[in-house]
């Protein structure tokens, strides 16, 4: 663990952020980065500043992916290379793309359900034992009423 007081350089904080975004749990990263969790939770909670310009250079990123998909699907079905190309090649290259597009939504999907859990935690951690309690008092009711 770094020293108390120490100050973090803007290449390991970018590093941080980066890393608590895809896996969205604090004592890992800082785990990782050799920084406490208070530590990581500030440097999180600064980054507003950069969030912006990260999703529109996502954006770009996304737009670039997708233009040059569109181009690639517009050759695909030119008349000479439909011609040329036999229907196992066409399938495999269809295939592909639609696991890309499809595996891009599910990491979309899976991103808001980090968030959501994430949420969810943090108000758990917010709350006192009696109100947890009483939630999972009404998740027993109702799991023994579907029985």
């Amino acid at each position: 663990m770094a020293r108390r007081g120490q100050k973090i350089d803007d290449k390991l904080r970018e590093e941080i952020r980066a890393y608590f975004a895809s896996c969205g749990n604090k004592k890992e990263t800082a785990r990782k980065f050799g920084v406490s969790d208070s530590t990581v939770r500030k440097v999180v909670s600064e980054s507003d500043e950069f969030a912006e310009l990260r999703a529109q250079k996502k954006r770009e990123h996304i737009e670039k992916a997708w233009a040059i998909i569109n181009t690639y699907m517009d050759r695909v079905l030119d008349p000479e290379v439909v011609e040329r190309t036999n229907a196992r090649d066409s399938a495999i290259v269809m295939g592909t793309l639609w696991d890309k597009i499809n595996k891009e939504k599910e990491l979309g999907l899976k991103q808001e359900e980090l968030t959501l859990r994430r949420l969810e935690l943090e108000r758990a951690e917010e709350t006192d034992g009696g109100e947890l309690d009483a939630v999972a008092e009404a998740l027993k009711k109702v799991v023994s009423n579907d029985d």
